[in-house]
């Protein structure tokens, strides 16, 4: 049993979000606290600017501060797809996924990898896609490679039968979306 798609240029990361907030928490929002901070240092600093010289505080510095963030925004955005694309890295590259006795197998054009079954800790619901999670890694297979949905559930009964049981324990959507398609 096998499925085929298209993987994008970060799509693992959009994919893997559930996955940063399982294995980070509220850490994962530290990123927006250090700009919430630099915000405050602005609105600090511009307070102290009028309190020197009337009238050049809060609406000066705000009207460089923020089209300064979004700028660094919009070019950070870009930046990580060029730098991959100038190597030689393609906006999509062709997938398989296989799920046999032994392991999931993903194979692209110049290489594959094998999962074995003892290796998967849990499979669990991503960002339109199932989360593949073993130890130190998460692979992801899109929704979208899916004819439909009978498809969808055939091919992640198939890989949650061959998990050994605390895996299956750790897989409760997957084991609830299993339940529901088989009532």
């Amino acid at each position: 049993m096998e499925v085929v798609g298209d993987i994008g240029i970060f799509e693992s990361q959009k994919a893997c979000g559930p996955l940063r907030r399982h294995l980070f928490g509220a850490k994962r929002f530290l990123p927006w606290l250090m700009l919430l901070v630099y915000m405050a240092a602005l609105l600090a600093a511009s307070s102290l600017a009028d309190w020197l010289a009337p009238g050049t505080g809060l609406l000066g510095l705000l009207a460089v501060a923020i089209p300064a963030v979004l700028l660094w925004r919009r070019i950070c955005g870009r930046m990580a797809p060029k730098a991959w694309m100038a190597r030689g890295v393609p906006m999509q590259v062709a997938t398989t996924y296989r799920a046999d006795e032994a392991g999931l197998t993903i194979v692209w054009p110049h290489y594959e990898t094998r999962l074995a079954w003892a290796g998967v800790s849990q499979i669990a619901p991503g960002h339109k896609s199932w989360l593949f999670i073993g130890p130190g890694q998460a692979f992801f297979l899109p929704v979208r490679f899916f004819a439909d949905a009978a498809a969808e559930t055939a091919f992640l009964k198939a890989c949650y039968d061959h998990l050994d049981p605390v895996a299956q324990a750790r897989s409760k959507d997957l084991a609830a979306r299993l339940a529901t398609s088989q009532a």
